[in-house]
């Protein structure tokens, strides 16, 4: 299977989709002043860039490039990376690329931007059952949206990349291939482990009957091969396996600029209570989603792709306002999945633009500074959210099921 095969698949060939004149130029438009937008943006340098990707970018060309892989992190000061070992290939690779290392490493993201708003396209065109407008709309709207924009050409970071694989998850759970599914979500598991955002929705289409759980066992094949390459230069499995474990336990703050449940929690409690109430609260957000779960399982209503849409939507949105320890960046998922949403009816247009509004303020928090100093409004917005969607949710689920032809 080649992704880039999947990526332009034949759905979307011109002469199965008849694109006309006008929905070609607005596609290609939208994809240069996409690329505009980002362009002022490549020579500044976030926190992020500054701290982390900057020295893991120093430490592969000291390491001489491939070298890289096999040194353990944290061991000495050789290397510090803490993610995945699929990023760690990136830098290796962008290591042998002239170009200055903030462009390099931003370009990667703003490719995998476009990718992302290809496989947004495709959804959209499947849950408007054949839509073009609506589709090509749905693709400007992921060029242009902020979350999307100030996250790989001002911020530096990687969400796209993982987000560009759980897409196309989520669309091969539109289309029915299970093997793709999880084939994508582990690929998108390798870069970073907010995958884990998206899980809800997969047990609660597992639990509809829309998905086969055995085609699981692509988890761990995708994740075991992936790590051949760091293996064969000398990192051990189990270190490589513990990556993610050890992000975890990194921060003990009850919300990392969020806008969570969380905000109205004084952050001047010390780390033992803290510890506490992160414990205490996983197990409640996991309950939270087992209910959500229990309850559409046990309800008879038409499966479609705009249920399946918002209930990924809804399940994301209440993981992350209800989990301790979230960072800002964590509701991109979600957010470029609203574009698909937003386009079905204009009536939902009014969700993607309160995360837009949340997202702006809390990316320019940490990325320019903000006049928004009551942080606990922008948690209040995103409750707003989750009910708006689960409203929208609640009437879908009264559409009476329609046996199989």
């Amino acid at each position: 299977m080649n992704v880039l095969d999947d990526v332009l698949d034949s759905e979307i060939r011109l002469k199965d989709i008849r694109l006309r004149m006008v929905d070609l130029f607005f596609l290609v438009f939208m994809l240069g002043l996409g690329i505009a937008i980002r362009l002022p943006l490549f020579d500044f340098e976030s926190g992020d860039y500054y701290h982390f990707l900057s020295h893991w970018m120093e430490e592969c060309h000291r390491a001489g490039g491939i070298g890289y892989l096999g040194i353990t992190p944290f061991e000495s000061d050789a290397s510090t990376i803490n993610y995945g070992c699929m990023y760690q290939y990136v830098i290796v690779l962008l290591h042998y690329i002239a170009g200055k290392d903030l462009h390099l490493i931003k370009t990667v993201s703003v490719i995998f931007d476009v990718i992302c708003a290809m496989t947004i396209f495709r959804i959209a065109y499947c849950v408007t059952e054949g839509n073009v407008q609506k589709s090509v709309m749905a693709f400007g709207g992921v060029m242009i949206l902020p979350t999307v924009v100030l996250n790989s050409s001002a911020w530096a970071q990687c969400d796209s990349i993982y987000t560009a694989f759980v897409l196309l998850s989520l669309l091969h759970a539109l289309k029915g291939n299970n093997n793709r599914v999880f084939i994508y979500l582990a690929l998108g598991y390798t870069f970073k482990q907010q995958v884990i955002f998206i899980v809800p929705f997969l047990i609660i289409m597992w639990l509809k009957g829309k998905i086969k759980a055995r085609y699981i066992f692509w988890l761990p094949v995708v994740l075991f091969i992936t790590m051949i390459p760091a293996m064969i230069a000398g990192r051990s499995f189990a270190e490589l396996f513990s990556i993610y474990g050890k992000q975890v336990s990194t921060y003990s703050m009850l919300t990392m600029n969020y806008p969570s449940i969380f905000m109205v929690v004084n952050p001047g409690l010390n780390l033992e209570t803290r510890k506490l109430i992160i414990a205490s609260a996983t197990v409640a957000a996991i309950a939270i989603l087992g209910f959500i779960a229990y309850y559409v399982r046990n309800r008879k209503f038409r499966v479609d792709g705009l249920f399946m849409i918002t209930i990924a939507i809804f399940t994301a949105e209440i993981a992350l306002f209800t989990l301790p320890v979230m960072h800002e960046r964590y509701g991109y998922l979600p957010e470029v999945i609203a574009v698909s949403y937003a386009v079905t009816n204009y009536k939902r247009l009014a969700v993607l633009v309160m995360m837009q509004f949340v997202s702006i303020v809390t990316y320019s928090k940490f990325l320019f500074g903000t006049t928004v100093e009551d942080m606990w409004l922008m948690s209040l917005m995103n409750l707003i959210i989750i009910m708006l969607v689960g409203y929208d949710l609640y009437k879908q689920m009264k559409t009476p099921e329609v046996a199989d032809a």
